[in-house]
């Protein structure tokens, strides 16, 4: 027997034909008219054993395979519903499916007969923390105010499993709420309006979100925030939006990001309109097997391939920022005069090796566990070895060193950095042969001295694969790139950086590689990869590498990574890089678009 929707009047139904001797035949029981609450009873939790039931819900609530979105607690729980119904029709919500949403009026409990409720439950059966389940529990700001009132009064931890409404909350509430729930929970689902008002039905500002997060973050309230992608009707550009804008509000608000694809759940409005428009992708039937695995739903502006590839872009730009690098240029002088030096607009001088320092420590306690040290050419610099050694006694992750390596061909000098603590060595070298290498660099030398580098540090450096090479693509040395790959690869170089030149320093626009022949070079080194070399691809949109989308995308979503420039204050390299970038028209309709800011632009070319 089958009882659909509010069941109290069909379980007193039932009740009487039972007590009458009149057995209920296989069927199916609707109510579709609303049930008034005035005088709805208690949940008769009395009449149960409430030690076994609070003891079992604890063993089931601390199992770490519990799934869930209740918190794992010790303490004695008890569900509540204090309203039914929701004033919004989101197309997607799948509460009493099929039901007209003219018939989910909201109604409430009375609030008196709920404080009656939870007093009788505190002092009966030691309740400490109660499970609110309404749709929506801030509908009415005075109601959410008196269960406040009475979870302070009477020292409760709340939960709220469905979320608040983020449009209906003040700061003194979530100021409230710090004090009585681990988490808060809010919904945007679309950070385009046009998706809320035209096509979800739900009518939320998303300016009302990222105010609540700022209020989260002063209080100290953890906040999770949920969102859709694949939503019929929705723009390309629109998902991209969603997903830039819930990064954001990870990276900056440290709110955790709730994303899913939009899923036709039987009985919704979205099940409705995807059937009526044929926008199934795969049969509905898959639904169970594939929920949140891969979107059912194509349209004109998507498919399931690009909602996952946009999900994990987004994924990984939510995890790049997890790992926090502090970068030091410790020198901008350099015994090396590259075309397209970064830094070689700026006067020659050492930082001190005292300030070095005292930056390195303060990132250090901040919390930032990997360290490069970069230049101008830091080998140049006299306490190279010493600041490495200071470094590595901070317990930083990972000590990396940029160098061109010609100090490093004089053995005895390598195998002292290596003694001192790196990590790593990243090696510029930038041709297959001597006379361009010379020319790039402005130093006929630098070839035969980069590579002797190169051998001496595979020598002293733990393993092959704590060496890597990066090389910057321009004009010139692009056409002979996978000459260069091949004799990187033959002395036995398992990583290789490849760089497109930036506008930065002694760069300008002439340097540039067509973005045609990039991506031509580029795809012909990455579909056979000299030797066993992992190659990543920096400064490059991953739509110019169709099929190798991955080895660019790695460069992106570094949003914790702070420069020290000498004698200058720090930076977010990530900010200062991504401002000289420009997305076009077709950048914002990318699968990549939530991560890679665009082209570089040469302003002043």
């Amino acid at each position: 027997l089958l009882l659909r929707y509010e069941g109290e009047r069909l379980l007193e139904d039932l009740a009487s034909d039972l007590a009458a001797g009149r057995r209920p035949v296989r069927e199916i029981r609707e109510n579709r008219e609303p049930f008034e609450l005035d005088g709805l009873p208690p949940p008769a939790f009395d009449l149960m054993d409430h030690e076994a039931f609070f003891t079992f819900l604890g063993r089931v609530l601390g199992s770490a395979w519990r799934p869930g979105p209740i918190p794992a607690r010790p303490e004695r729980t008890l569900p509540l519903v204090t309203s039914r119904g929701c004033s919004y029709g989101c197309i997607f919500c799948s509460k009493n499916p099929g039901l007209p949403g003219d018939r989910r009026q909201v109604r409430d409990i009375p609030f008196e007969r709920i404080e009656r409720w939870v007093d009788v439950w505190v002092e009966s059966l030691g309740l400490q923390r109660l499970v609110v389940l309404d749709e929506m529990a801030n509908q009415d700001a005075r109601r959410l105010d008196a269960l406040l009132d009475l979870l302070e009064r009477r020292g409760l931890r709340v939960d709220i499993p469905n979320g608040l409404r983020a449009d209906r909350l003040r700061e003194d509430q979530v100021r409230r709420l710090a004090g009585l729930t681990g988490t808060l929970k809010v919904s945007l689902e679309s950070a385009s309006k046009r998706v809320q008002t035209d096509v979800l039905g739900k009518r939320l500002d998303p300016e009302s979100v990222e105010r609540v997060a700022g209020w989260c973050r002063r209080h100290g309230l953890p906040l999770e925030v949920h969102y859709l992608i694949g939503i019929p009707g929705e723009r390309r550009d629109e998902i991209a939006a969603t997903l830039r804008f819930a990064a954001r509000l990870s990276e900056e608000h440290g709110v955790v990001p709730r994303l899913q694809f939009a899923t036709p759940l039987p009985g919704t409005r979205l099940d409705d309109i995807c059937r009526e428009q044929k926008l199934f992708a795969e049969q509905a039937e898959d639904l169970a097997a594939r929920f949140q695995a891969r979107s059912l739903i194509r349209t004109p502006e998507f498919d399931p391939d690009f909602l996952t590839q946009a999900r994990q872009a987004f994924e990984r730009r939510i995890g790049a920022g997890r790992a926090r690098k502090v970068i030091v240029n410790l020198t901008y002088r350099c015994n090396n005069h590259c075309v397209f030096c970064a830094v070689g607009d700026r006067p020659g001088r050492d930082a001190e090796p005292g300030a070095v320092l005292d930056a390195i420590r303060r990132y250090r306690r901040q919390g930032f566990s990997l360290l490069d040290i970069d230049g101008g050419e830091p080998s140049l610099h006299h306490a190279l070895v010493e600041i490495i050694e200071q470094a590595r006694r901070m317990d930083f992750e990972r000590i990396a060193l940029i160098t061109n390596a010609r100090r490093l061909s004089y053995a005895g000098y390598a195998r002292k950095l290596a003694r001192a603590g790196l990590h790593e060595v990243l090696v510029s070298l930038h041709a297959p042969d001597a006379d361009l290498q010379g020319r790039l660099t402005g130093v006929p030398e630098s070839f035969e001295q980069t590579l002797a580098g190169i051998r001496n540090l595979l020598r002293v450096m733990p393993g092959p694969e704590r060496v890597a090479v990066n090389t910057t693509l321009v004009t010139a040395n692009l056409p002979v790139v996978r000459e260069l790959g091949a004799l990187v690869a033959s002395f036995g170089v398992r990583r290789w950086n490849l760089q497109v030149v930036t506008p930065f320093g002694r760069a300008h626009a002439g340097l540039v590689p067509a973005e045609e022949d990039l991506g031509r070079e580029l795809t012909a080194v990455l579909d056979a990869p000299p030797g066993d070399m992992r190659i990543q691809v920096i400064n490059c949109p991953p739509c110019l590498l169709p099929g190798h989308e991955e080895a660019a995308a790695v460069d992106f979503g570094k949003a914790d990574r702070d420069m020290v420039f000498v004698g200058a204050s720090g930076e977010n390299l990530q900010a200062f890089l991504s401002a000289k970038r420009r997305q076009t028209q077709e950048c914002l309709r990318c699968t990549w678009a939530c991560m890679c800011p665009g082209h570089y632009v040469f302003e002043l070319a």
